[in-house]
This record gives C-alpha cells, structure tokens and sequence, in this order.
C-alpha cells in the first residue's frame, strides 16, 4: 500500500510559488489575495491532493464557540429533559475545543415568554444556536430573520420548518408519525368505532406544531381508511391541574363506548392513572401515546398504556450537536433532514429500547 506524507504549507507555498502566508489566507477564506495568486494556490492544492485538517485548524485558531439553545420549559421526567442530555452529550464528545454553552428556557404556550427569550440569547451573542421551536409561525420566523440577520447558524429539534433554512433538524415526520398512529389504534380499535384524542392544551392550543401535524396525519388516515370512526375530543389544560381529574371522569361517565383513545405528546400516563385510580372498575381502554419517559413506560409495564411511539429525543440532542460543530466549526457538508425512526415500543419490547 503507497502511503502519501503529509502535505504542508510550505509545499502548497513552494508548488504554487507564493508564500506561505498567501497560502494561509487562501485556505481560510481572507482577503487581500490577487486572482492570480488564488488561482495559483488552488492549482496547487488539487495537484498535491490536499485534504485540509479542519479539526486541528479549528483547535489552532484558540477560539471559544458559544452554543445556544432555546427550549421549552419541562419536567424532569420529559422528552426535553431528554434532548437536553443528548446536546450535553454531544458537546461533552468536543471537549477539546472550547466551548461555552447556555441553554435559554420558554414557557411553550407563551409568546411573550419565547420572545424575551430570544432577545436575552441574541444579546449573548451566540456562534450557533440549537431551537426547539415555539408553535406560532410569525413569532418564530421573526427570531429565525433575526439570526440570518446576524448570520448566525441554526438547528432545529422536534418541529420541522420547511420556510426556514436550518442547518439540519432532527425529529419524526409528524405526518406519517400521526399516520402510523392511527393505522396501530385502528388495528386495535377492531370493530370500535369512536375513539378518544386526549389533547393537553395551553392558551387555546397545543404546546406544538409537531403535535398538530400528528394529528392531521392521523385524521387524514382515518378519514381515508375509517371515515365512520367518530373521534371525540377532550381538552386537558395544562394550566389547570386539579381540572383534569374532574374533566377526565365527566368524559369517561358520559362516553361509556369509548375503549380507546390516543394522545400526541407524552402525557398519555395522565389517562391511564386515572383510569387506575379513580375509575377501577371500568372495562379497559386501549392506550396509545408518545414518548418512553419514566411515567409512561411504568404504564405500559404494568398494561394501563398499549402502545408508545418513540422517537429517541437524546439521540435528536446528542445528533443534532454534532452536525453543528461539524458543519459550523469543522465546515463538514451536512445532510439538512434527518428524520428519526417511529419506533412502536409494546410491554413485551419496551425493555430493549435503548435511546
């Protein structure tokens, strides 16, 4: 096997007949380089095959790349607690650069909240920015101008924007996600034809876009394949905690023909300990709802939730780092999608899923 040296500087300088500094702009993209000169060290770079060392130029220029990320507000035990530690993650496999990071927190059914927000990560000044997006569009795409304004790269999680231009995003297609979904609940429903969408709400709506694309995938597919289904809906609202529990039994006690029901987000382990707790006796309903967070997968271990779709939210955050600094600071060519596996997890499988 013939094995090349190294390729310098000084050769890249020597074959193109220029000096080394002529050739050090030209590599990192300065001016105050003539055509000729440009065109020189650019003959001279495809004839030596040069492969430039991105990494060690990106440890030598000394830097400190500061990394933002906006998310919304969260539990502990929660698909963004998740996310999070996937970007810790990934920033931890780069800790030869140095890197300072800041995770900025929004209230995900307050405008005003994400737009202090954003204003307090623009005034830190970022070198990129990881974004789990707000729902509403205009509030979002006036963030998203301020950051091409400033030229700043950006990422998105969970939410794709097909308006915007992000360096990658990492999440499910919700729409076939929300299909996927109702085929599973219909394969189960069998013969059922009313089934339960449990929505978590906040100021009159979802906390996401993602969570209402799912269900326009999932009523596009029952209206194509079940369109005598009824799908009766009931609003759980985040703001009010000790409602639900009343809204839940009122719902339950009038619809005594419902045995299934799905919900969008991760709160599904809400219906089914209710369901456990309050209401014992009551035959069983078949569940399906998203996220292997702690609360659901003990639902799903102990047969009160059937079904969960999972979408590997540390694995989004851990990815979704990675292409940052891979194409911010390394100048690595990305792919802009990577859409995740809908993985369906079950009691008998639940066990190896691994994020």
């Amino acid at each position: 096997m013939e094995i090349h040296s190294k390729v310098r500087i000084k050769d890249i300088a020597e074959r193109a007949g220029v000096s080394v500094g002529t050739v050090d702009r030209v590599l990192h993209g300065r001016t105050n380089v003539s055509e000729l000169s440009r065109e020189k060290v650019e003959r001279a770079l495809s004839e030596l095959n040069y492969v430039p060392n991105h990494y060690a130029s990106a440890l030598a220029s000394n830097k400190i790349y500061k990394i933002a990320a906006i998310l919304p507000m969260h539990e502990v035990d929660s698909y963004w607690a998740r996310v999070e530690k996937g970007l810790e993650e990934g920033l931890q496999r780069y800790s030869d650069f140095k890197i300072s990071y800041q995770i900025f927190r929004y209230d995900p059914f307050n405008d005003n909240s994400f737009e202090v927000q954003t204003q307090l990560l623009l005034e830190w000044e970022p070198f990129a920015v990881v974004i789990g997006p707000i729902f509403n569009f205009n509030i979002m795409s006036k963030f998203v101008d301020k950051l091409d304004l400033a030229e700043i790269p950006y990422g998105l999680i969970d939410s794709n924007w097909p308006e915007f231009n992000p360096v990658a995003f990492y999440g499910q297609d919700s729409i076939r996600s929300g299909e996927f979904a109702a085929r599973i609940i219909l394969m189960a429903a069998a013969s059922s034809k009313k089934i339960a969408l449990f929505k978590l709400m906040g100021e009159g709506r979802v906390a996401s876009r993602q969570q209402l694309n799912r269900e326009v995938g999932f009523r596009k597919y029952m209206e194509e394949h079940s369109p005598d289904t009824e799908i009766v809906e009931l609003s759980l609202f985040v703001y009010d905690k000790a409602g639900v529990k009343e809204r839940l039994k009122s719902f339950f006690t009038k619809n005594t023909d419902i045995f299934h029901g799905v919900s969008f987000n991760s709160s599904i382990h809400t219906i089914a300990n209710f369901l456990k707790k309050e209401m014992p006796r009551h035959r069983h309903v078949t569940l399906l709802g998203y996220d292997a967070i702690d609360a659901n997968v003990a639902c799903i271990k102990d047969g009160s939730v059937d079904f969960l779709i999972a979408q590997h939210p540390m694995r989004q955050g851990l990815n979704c780092i990675r292409t940052m600094i891979n194409a911010c600071v390394l100048h690595y060519k990305q792919n802009r999608n990577h859409y995740m596996a809908i993985d369906l997890l079950t009691k008998e499988n639940i066990d190896f899923y691994k994020d």
